[in-house]
């Protein structure tokens, strides 16, 4: 093979190989789920109660936990202690909240709803999901994260889970576990 030929082909050879490098840094970025369980409720015979005074506190502190986040997009039930607990953070950020409606689909398509607006609208950002606490384990499975813990219903207000989520679906999420604004 002359010299010219193995030029011309290592010459190809690398184009490939940079080629296949640059569509592997973009096919494999990956998107950060911020997901909490809405704050403080009030407890009364109302399907869709407020949030109690500790409830509102801790919204501020969700707000001062995140504002420095670079936060795209903040996914929200249409119950109103959800958009309540993110809405001080969302005035701040001046985003809409992303309503996903789960009165109107049920759980299992609320679900589904959330994972659907995070996979198909923000891939690739950061994304706050306020949310009830039967559902973590639920949304954070059909993100591809490892289990996440229980919570207990009456005091597990101040969870905070963050799963890194390669766009790879065959790449297993991140999930890391803290707690804000603890009173």
């Amino acid at each position: 093979m002359s010299i010219i030929m193995k030029l011309i082909t290592m010459t190809v050879l690398v184009f490939i190989l940079c080629s296949c490098s640059a569509n592997n840094s973009t096919t494999n970025s990956s998107t950060t789920i911020y997901m909490i369980r809405h704050a403080e409720k009030v407890i009364e015979n109302n399907p869709d109660p407020s949030l109690t005074m500790a409830g509102f506190t801790r919204a501020e502190n969700l707000k001062d936990a995140l504002k420095d986040a670079s936060i795209d997009a903040i996914i929200v039930s249409d119950l109103q202690r959800t958009q309540l607990t993110a809405q001080p953070l969302a005035d701040y950020l001046s985003l809409q909240l992303i309503v996903i409606p789960i009165q109107e689909l049920g759980v299992e398509q609320y679900i589904q709803g959330v994972v659907d607006e995070i996979n198909n609208n923000w891939s690739g950002m950061e994304v706050l999901v306020v949310t009830h606490n039967p559902l973590f384990q639920q949304i954070g499975q059909r993100l591809n994260a490892p289990e996440l813990p229980d919570i207990d219903d009456a005091t597990g207000y101040d969870h905070f889970f963050v799963i890194t989520k390669s766009d790879n679906s065959s790449v297993k999420a991140k999930l890391s576990h803290t707690r804000y604004g603890a009173f």
